[in-house]
């Protein structure tokens, strides 16, 4: 049998500290970065877009959202039937959704005159911060609240923030994007759903 002295005991457990106080340092770290570089909706949500931010922001936020009303996923997608259609799920609290949120903005002003677009906060904290969300990164399209997670799982989406879904003008879903979606994947998405419909 081994025995192991005081001394051997309290190095391992100093060394052991030292690890696990680095790992949580690391991980603070790296999330204080990510919300620096994507938290402004400022320059980097520019250079995310490709150019000029698609909106101007000016004057002082809204502390409200004007939610509209679908009583269910079919209801949603019987609104927007005949049109093909890009339904954003979103929250305040979601640094990659507010990173691609002015990306998304872009697009509806491009591709609004032939595409429905629909943003759903889901499971907000604070219907002021999404509101605050939506008016810094320029987004216009209606919004819908999805407090409880149903309408995304009825939709098909894991409950990952973001997520992005892509309908066809016949309401056919034909992908699901978890995660952040950049620039150039939301435009091919969108060219798809187009030509599809």
């Amino acid at each position: 049998m081994t025995t192991t002295d005081p001394e051997t005991t309290q190095r391992r457990k100093g060394a052991q500290l030292a690890i696990a106080t680095a790992i949580s340092a690391l991980i603070i770290g790296s999330a204080v970065l990510l919300a620096f570089l994507v938290g402004d909706g400022g320059d980097s949500a520019t250079t995310a877009a490709g150019g000029d931010p698609p909106t101007v922001v000016t004057g002082e936020a809204p502390t409200t959202v004007d939610y509209v009303n679908y009583v269910d996923p079919e209801a949603l997608l019987a609104g927007h039937a005949g049109r093909p259609l890009v339904i954003n799920f979103f929250a305040s609290w979601c640094a990659p959704c507010r990173a691609e949120l002015p990306d998304l903005a872009a697009a509806h002003a491009i591709y609004g005159d032939r595409v429905d677009f629909v943003g759903v906060d889901f499971q907000e904290i604070s219907e002021k911060g999404a509101a605050e969300l939506l008016w810094e990164t320029g987004v216009t399209y209606r919004i819908m609240e999805d407090p409880k997670g149903l309408l995304l799982q009825d939709l098909g989406g894991l409950p990952i923030m973001p997520t992005t879904i892509f309908v066809t003008a016949d309401s056919e879903i034909v992908d699901r994007h978890h995660g952040l979606i950049v620039e150039s994947q939301l435009t091919d998405r969108i060219e798809e759903i187009i030509a599809a419909s």
